[in-house]
């Protein structure tokens, strides 16, 4: 019911509003000029060009379905962090949880960075190269244009992915005119963000900078601790995210015939989070005793004290070169990115050792035994007094990349008919990771917290790299007048990955693990060297039945690497096991149908498509499984039981379907609809599971088993249960997702506006986890609205907001087994459980203040 009197609210709101001559669509923003606007000519507003077939073109000649934000909308609706684009572009979802945690879902297919040494569902790219999710997750400035493609790529662009391509471009700098602007936000929530650039020609229309800078703090989600009298020893008290960065940008046409551009930024941003937890009895209070203290939902607190800390330092250099001639261009585009992360997370997640805390320590750099020294000291030592610390884990990852590619196109069509794209590819990654694990141990599981005996100290380290090589091409025929196209390509991909054994100190400190080539660690596994190659094609038809309506049709096949999936440490990892670390390749197909119709001569847009995709080797990443995990110390073998997300390779099919629609109701009052579903599944697949009852069933909600039960379950010589004839939802995001959009202006004064715009974010119901009967979603709607006034030739803009005006509370995810936190007696592992689980829940309630100034070219 709340969702029926929220969509009616936001109808309401929406359509009363009062909004400029732009069309702000999710798929296509339509922006009406300022001559436009004076005289209240409604002619045909103007195109967004797209660059999803690596050439200039209107988004609506595209046969396939693209997405399109651009920076107008994303300082019009206050998009301040990378994640709320999510709430633009429906069947998109947006996760960030840590340094090493970004996720995201198209398609009903979740994009894994932690399956280790896979290319991702969703591949990312800046200014045209490939780069990492992290660099855009982080903070976002300067912002150009975002273009999501979706459904499988790789002939055309950079590196083959099934789900789609988030291609993200920055602005670039103007030849001509001298500019720029300065953007500042302030909010309820205490977020602060200012931004602004300035472009300067250096030679009038052949050389140009841009330079650009932001500086971005917030309370990251909010969330506090329940011990907040120890708050003196965390940075402002609880959680944050603190980001600044800038950037620099050259253009250089020294003729028309010739062009190069290049880029280079750098990003730092640090942040301290909690996980936020409730009391098991409040969602499950048949099966759980009461707690102390009791933790509702959206009081939004952790139990433990400390928290997490993490590091990020980035830097990329991008080059993109272009010539013409005789009818031809030659293009390439080169990167070089680093990035330095560094996370510090308490492993007393039941904060057990809180009262009193332990003393450690502080840990000199070269201690043999202790953490990666970059990991304690840009990382632990920024944040919190380390002679007070908890029981941690520290992840120090490194990763050092550059991609070059070069292609030859068709500038010109030849014989008036013909289009092409040839070229070539390379990339290589380098992502060494340095982890390090502390443990109390302890007399007994029931002695804690009293009787520590010492702390073991477990370094792991992890090498490898990966190069890829490809070459495609791609040719498209326009026939009978322009109205018919047909198009194919194809990429040859050769691909090498090689994974060095994981290395894991003893954990009395006693074997040194801090150099890997000196090999005086004890080897988890042997190398894994993978080489592989493999040809992936797309192919479509699209005609135009009228000069507004075009029917096209697209099919198209993707390939991924197997991931070698890491953070299962065992020093036993029998073939199952192994089988669900090292996975095979995943090859998919994909089809879609669609329409693009514009209409009212122009004035209005409707695209609907309907899209399959079938998959084989799938790298399904589901919940925590219990697993017996071997830990050796001083030559004892102990195990214990232990949790890991292990990722199995099914097949998956998905099936959905996509429409957007603006419409520019009058001169000033626009109106856009976008919505989309998708239903990926699981069909027959074979996956790692809790099965403590032996039925082949994976179970629901399952209890912490003891060891003996755990080996009972798993059989013999095993040591992790799997399921077979598995039919389940392939990702956790909703299948139907849409968005509403309004806006309208009205005049003022002589040389100011007046506008209200609001935008609805609809998220249907969804079951999260089959197997955890408490994380299942209900259907929720996120209203904001936007009021202000603005200069007429867009020189400054004043703006009030409101996020998530209806306080729109619902709990997205709650974690399918309690909490625990791990020790070590003498001789054997254990843990003690809490009565809490984490969770995760909407954004509070915001209200602030945007104010945007800008000159010349901006």
């Amino acid at each position: 019911m709340k969702i029926i009197n929220a969509f009616a609210l936001s109808s309401v709101s929406l359509l009363s509003l009062t909004a400029t001559a732009h069309a702000q669509s999710s798929a296509v923003q339509e922006a009406v000029t300022d001559d436009q606007y004076q005289s209240g000519d409604l002619a045909p507003v103007n195109e967004i060009i797209v660059s999803a077939r690596r050439r200039a073109e209107s988004v609506q000649d595209v046969p396939q379905t693209v997405n399109v934000v651009t920076a107008e909308q994303v300082e019009k609706l206050n998009l301040r962090n990378f994640t709320d684009i999510q709430n633009v572009v429906p069947g998109l979802q947006l996760q960030s949880s840590s340094a090493f945690s970004n996720q995201a879902t198209v398609r009903g297919i979740a994009f894994a960075p932690e399956a280790s040494g896979s290319n991702p569902s969703v591949e990312f790219y800046l200014n045209d190269a490939p780069i990492s999710s992290a660099f855009l997750f982080q903070t976002t400035f300067d912002f150009g244009q975002l273009e999501l493609q979706r459904g499988p790529q790789g002939t055309l662009r950079g590196r083959a992915s099934p789900s789609g391509a988030i291609a993200v471009t920055t602005r670039r700098p103007d030849l001509t005119e001298i500019g720029g602007y300065i953007n500042g936000t302030y909010s309820s929530i205490d977020a602060r963000k200012i931004e602004g650039a300035v472009n300067l020609p250096l030679l009038p229309d052949v050389l140009a900078i841009r330079l650009a800078g932001v500086v971005d703090r917030n309370d990251a989600s909010r969330v506090r601790t329940v011990a907040e009298d120890l708050s003196p020893d965390l940075v402002d008290g609880g959680a944050f995210r603190h980001s600044e960065g800038w950037r620099g940008s050259v253009r250089f046409e020294p003729t028309y015939w010739a062009s190069l551009d290049f880029m280079y930024q750098r990003v730092h941003s640090e942040g301290h989070r909690f996980e936020q937890v409730i009391s098991e009895s409040l969602i499950n209070p048949a099966a759980a005793p009461a707690s102390t203290p009791l933790i509702g939902a959206f009081p939004r607190l952790a139990l433990d004290e400390q928290g997490s800390y993490d590091r990020q330092d980035q830097e990329v250099f991008i080059v993109n070169g272009e010539v013409r001639f005789a009818g031809q261009k030659l293009n390439y585009v080169g990167s070089w990115n680093n990035q330095d992360n560094g996370i510090i997370a308490a492993q007393d997640n039941g904060n057990f050792f809180s009262s009193p805390r332990v003393n450690i320590v502080p840990r000199a750099a070269n201690d043999p035994a202790g953490f990666d020294p970059v990991c304690q000291n840009e990382v632990k030592a920024q944040f919190v007094t380390l002679t007070t610390g908890a029981y941690n884990q520290c992840t120090h990852s490194t990763s050092k990349r550059h991609s070059h590619e070069l292609r030859l196109s068709s500038d010109e069509r030849i014989g008036g008919i013909f289009d092409y794209v040839i070229g070539g590819f390379y990339d290589h990654n380098e992502n060494p990771t340095n982890l390090t694990v502390e443990t109390p141990v302890v007399l007994s599981a029931n002695s804690i917290p009293a009787n520590v005996l010492t702390v073991a100290r477990v370094a792991i380290l992890r090498r490898g790299e990966s190069t890829e090589k490809s070459v495609f091409g791609n040719l498209t025929a326009h026939l009978l007048d322009d109205r018919l196209e047909i198009s194919g390509g194809l990429r040859y991909i050769d691909y090498e990955d090689e994974a060095l054994p994981t290395l894991q100190s003893s954990s009395t400190g006693s074997v040194a693990c801090a150099e890997y080539e000196t090999l005086r660690c004890n080897p988890l596994g042997t190398a894994v060297q993978t080489d592989t190659n493999a040809t992936i094609y797309t192919g479509s038809v699209s005609y135009r039945v009228t000069p507004d309506i075009m029917v096209y049709a697209l099919t198209g096949s993707s390939w991924r690497p197997g991931p070698r999936v890491v953070g299962n440490f065992s020093a036993v990892q029998t073939e199952r096991e192994q089988s669900f670390l090292n996975l095979p390749p995943e090859r998919s197909k994909s089809y879609e149908v669609g329409v693009k119709t514009s209409f009212l001569g122009g004035r209005g847009r409707f695209n609907l498509s309907a899209f399959y995709q079938d998959f084989e080797n799938y790298p399904f990443r589901g919940p925590g499984v219990f697993y017996i995990n071997t830990n050796v110390s001083n030559g004892v073998a102990a195990r214990s039981v232990d949790t890991f997300n292990f990722v199995s390779p099914v097949p998956v099919e998905v099936k959905g379907v996509e429409a957007e629609a603006s419409y520019q109701i009058m001169d000033r009052w626009s109106l856009g609809l976008n919505a989309s579903y998708a239903d990926g599944r699981i069909k027959n697949g074979t996956i790692a599971c809790n099965d403590l009852n032996g039925d082949g069933n994976p179970d629901r909600s399952p209890a912490t088993p003891t060891l003996a039960e755990l080996e009972a379950a798993v059989g013999p010589g095993q040591t992790i249960s799997q399921c077979s004839g598995v039919n389940r939802r392939a990702s956790q995001s909703p299948m139907f997702s849409a968005n509403l959009q309004s806006e309208y202006a009205f005049d003022l004064t002589g040389n100011a506006d007046g506008f209200v715009r609001g935008l609805y974010s609809f998220f249907g119901k969804t079951k999260n986890d089959p197997d955890n009967s408490l994380d299942d979603v209900g259907a929720y709607g996120l209203l904001n609205l936007y009021a202000g006034i603005r200069d007429e030739n867009g020189a400054w803009e004043l703006a009030l907001f409101g996020k998530n005006i209806t306080r729109e509370r619902e709990i997205l995810a709650v974690g399918n087994t309690l909490l625990t936190t791990n020790v070590r007696t003498a001789r054997a592992a254990a843990a003690v459980t809490t009565p809490y689980r984490s969770i995760n829940v909407t954004a509070p309630r915001e209200f602030g203040v945007n104010l945007r100034v800008a000159f010349g070219s901006r």
